[in-house]
Protein backbone atom coordinates (compact mmCIF):
# COMPACT_ATOMS: atom_id res chain seq x y z
CA UNK A 1 0.00 0.00 0.00
CA UNK A 2 2.77 2.45 0.91
CA UNK A 3 6.09 2.64 -0.92
CA UNK A 4 8.52 5.35 0.18
CA UNK A 5 10.28 5.37 -3.18
CA UNK A 6 7.08 6.43 -4.98
CA UNK A 7 5.77 8.93 -2.44
CA UNK A 8 6.38 12.63 -1.90
CA UNK A 9 5.37 14.22 1.38
CA UNK A 10 2.96 17.20 0.96
CA UNK A 11 2.51 16.76 -2.80
CA UNK A 12 -1.25 16.92 -2.18
CA UNK A 13 -0.77 20.57 -1.09
CA UNK A 14 2.09 21.56 -3.39
CA UNK A 15 0.38 20.45 -6.60
CA UNK A 16 -2.39 23.03 -6.06
CA UNK A 17 0.00 25.87 -5.19
CA UNK A 18 -0.07 29.10 -7.19
CA UNK A 19 3.71 29.39 -6.81
CA UNK A 20 5.78 28.27 -9.80
CA UNK A 21 7.73 25.02 -9.56
CA UNK A 22 8.38 22.92 -6.49
CA UNK A 23 10.83 23.11 -3.60
CA UNK A 24 12.30 19.68 -2.78
CA UNK A 25 13.56 19.15 0.77
CA UNK A 26 14.94 16.08 2.55
CA UNK A 27 12.40 15.64 5.33
CA UNK A 28 8.92 16.42 6.51
CA UNK A 29 10.07 18.89 9.21
CA UNK A 30 11.74 21.02 6.54
CA UNK A 31 8.58 20.94 4.42
CA UNK A 32 6.38 21.85 7.38
CA UNK A 33 8.65 24.82 8.20
CA UNK A 34 8.67 25.94 4.56
CA UNK A 35 4.86 25.69 4.37
CA UNK A 36 4.47 27.59 7.66
CA UNK A 37 6.64 30.35 6.18
CA UNK A 38 4.13 30.69 3.34
CA UNK A 39 5.72 28.59 0.61
CA UNK A 40 3.11 25.93 -0.07
CA UNK A 41 4.97 24.40 -3.01
CA UNK A 42 7.44 22.33 -0.95
CA UNK A 43 7.65 18.52 -0.97
CA UNK A 44 10.01 15.96 0.58
CA UNK A 45 11.36 12.53 -0.20
CA UNK A 46 11.07 11.51 3.47
CA UNK A 47 14.72 10.88 4.15
CA UNK A 48 15.29 8.62 1.19
CA UNK A 49 17.39 9.46 -1.83
CA UNK A 50 15.38 10.81 -4.75
CA UNK A 51 14.19 8.01 -7.02
CA UNK A 52 13.43 8.10 -10.73
CA UNK A 53 9.75 7.43 -9.91
CA UNK A 54 9.65 10.49 -7.64
CA UNK A 55 11.38 12.62 -10.28
CA UNK A 56 8.85 11.52 -12.91
CA UNK A 57 6.03 12.28 -10.48
CA UNK A 58 7.46 15.77 -9.90
CA UNK A 59 7.75 16.30 -13.67
CA UNK A 60 3.98 15.86 -13.93
CA UNK A 61 3.41 18.91 -11.73
CA UNK A 62 6.43 21.17 -12.30
CA UNK A 63 8.92 22.14 -14.98
CA UNK A 64 11.33 23.55 -12.37
CA UNK A 65 12.54 22.32 -8.97
CA UNK A 66 14.56 24.09 -6.30
CA UNK A 67 16.69 21.60 -4.36
CA UNK A 68 16.71 22.59 -0.69
CA UNK A 69 18.67 19.68 0.74
CA UNK A 70 20.76 19.89 3.90
CA UNK A 71 24.12 21.65 3.68
CA UNK A 72 26.00 18.72 5.27
CA UNK A 73 28.03 16.15 3.31
CA UNK A 74 25.22 13.64 2.71
CA UNK A 75 22.85 16.45 1.70
CA UNK A 76 25.34 17.79 -0.84
CA UNK A 77 25.91 14.29 -2.25
CA UNK A 78 22.13 13.86 -2.54
CA UNK A 79 21.94 17.22 -4.32
CA UNK A 80 24.40 16.08 -6.96
CA UNK A 81 22.53 12.78 -7.49
CA UNK A 82 19.20 14.59 -7.72
CA UNK A 83 20.56 17.03 -10.32
CA UNK A 84 21.46 14.07 -12.55
CA UNK A 85 18.09 12.35 -12.07
CA UNK A 86 16.15 15.53 -12.89
CA UNK A 87 18.33 16.09 -15.94
CA UNK A 88 17.24 12.67 -17.22
CA UNK A 89 13.52 13.44 -16.83
CA UNK A 90 13.78 16.96 -18.23
CA UNK A 91 13.06 19.02 -15.11
CA UNK A 92 15.06 22.25 -14.70
CA UNK A 93 16.91 22.40 -11.41
CA UNK A 94 18.26 25.18 -9.26
CA UNK A 95 20.00 24.71 -5.94
CA UNK A 96 19.37 26.57 -2.71
CA UNK A 97 22.65 27.50 -1.04
CA UNK A 98 22.15 28.03 2.68
CA UNK A 99 24.96 29.51 4.75
CA UNK A 100 24.61 29.75 8.49
CA UNK A 101 22.09 26.91 8.77
CA UNK A 102 22.03 23.17 8.17
CA UNK A 103 18.60 22.90 6.55
CA UNK A 104 15.54 24.98 5.55
CA UNK A 105 13.85 24.46 8.94
CA UNK A 106 16.85 25.84 10.83
CA UNK A 107 17.37 28.65 8.30
CA UNK A 108 13.77 29.87 8.56
CA UNK A 109 13.84 29.73 12.38
CA UNK A 110 17.13 31.60 12.49
CA UNK A 111 16.69 34.21 9.73
CA UNK A 112 12.98 34.34 8.93
CA UNK A 113 10.69 34.09 5.95
CA UNK A 114 11.99 37.13 4.06
CA UNK A 115 15.60 35.89 4.01
CA UNK A 116 14.39 32.46 2.87
CA UNK A 117 12.51 34.08 0.01
CA UNK A 118 15.67 36.00 -0.91
CA UNK A 119 17.51 32.67 -0.99
CA UNK A 120 14.85 31.18 -3.26
CA UNK A 121 15.14 34.12 -5.64
CA UNK A 122 18.93 33.78 -5.75
CA UNK A 123 19.24 30.04 -6.38
CA UNK A 124 21.99 28.82 -8.67
CA UNK A 125 21.71 26.45 -11.59
CA UNK A 126 23.54 23.10 -11.23
CA UNK A 127 26.70 24.25 -13.02
CA UNK A 128 26.98 27.43 -10.95
CA UNK A 129 26.34 25.42 -7.78
CA UNK A 130 29.12 22.93 -8.55
CA UNK A 131 31.59 25.67 -9.54
CA UNK A 132 30.86 27.64 -6.36
CA UNK A 133 31.24 24.53 -4.20
CA UNK A 134 34.53 23.70 -5.92
CA UNK A 135 35.84 27.26 -5.58
CA UNK A 136 35.25 27.24 -1.82
CA UNK A 137 37.68 24.32 -1.41
CA UNK A 138 40.74 26.19 -2.66
CA UNK A 139 42.83 29.18 -1.63
CA UNK A 140 42.58 31.31 -4.78
CA UNK A 141 45.29 33.68 -3.55
CA UNK A 142 47.92 31.03 -4.30
CA UNK A 143 48.93 29.83 -7.74
CA UNK A 144 48.54 26.22 -6.66
CA UNK A 145 45.02 26.88 -5.36
CA UNK A 146 44.00 28.65 -8.57
CA UNK A 147 45.39 25.83 -10.74
CA UNK A 148 43.61 23.18 -8.67
CA UNK A 149 40.35 25.09 -8.92
CA UNK A 150 40.69 25.54 -12.69
CA UNK A 151 41.38 21.80 -13.14
CA UNK A 152 38.28 20.90 -11.17
CA UNK A 153 36.19 23.57 -12.93
CA UNK A 154 37.20 22.16 -16.32
CA UNK A 155 36.02 18.72 -15.17
CA UNK A 156 32.69 20.23 -14.14
CA UNK A 157 32.26 22.03 -17.47
CA UNK A 158 33.01 18.90 -19.49
CA UNK A 159 30.41 16.78 -17.67
CA UNK A 160 27.32 15.52 -19.45
CA UNK A 161 24.47 17.98 -19.37
CA UNK A 162 26.51 21.19 -19.73
CA UNK A 163 25.67 22.72 -23.10
CA UNK A 164 28.38 24.13 -25.39
CA UNK A 165 26.94 27.61 -24.89
CA UNK A 166 27.08 27.27 -21.10
CA UNK A 167 30.67 26.01 -21.37
CA UNK A 168 31.61 29.15 -23.30
CA UNK A 169 29.96 31.43 -20.74
CA UNK A 170 31.53 29.74 -17.71
CA UNK A 171 34.92 29.34 -19.39
CA UNK A 172 34.85 33.09 -20.01
CA UNK A 173 34.15 33.71 -16.34
CA UNK A 174 36.96 31.36 -15.32
CA UNK A 175 39.40 33.11 -17.64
Amino acid sequence: VFKKSKTLFALNFAKTSKRPGLILAEGYMDVIAIHQAGFDNAVATLGTALTEEQARLISQYAERVVLAYDSDGPGQAATKRAMNIFDEVGVKVSVLSMTGAKDPDEFIKKYGRERFEMLLNGTANPTEFQLKKSKAKYDLRSDDGRLSYIREAIEILTERGVSPTARDVYAGRLA
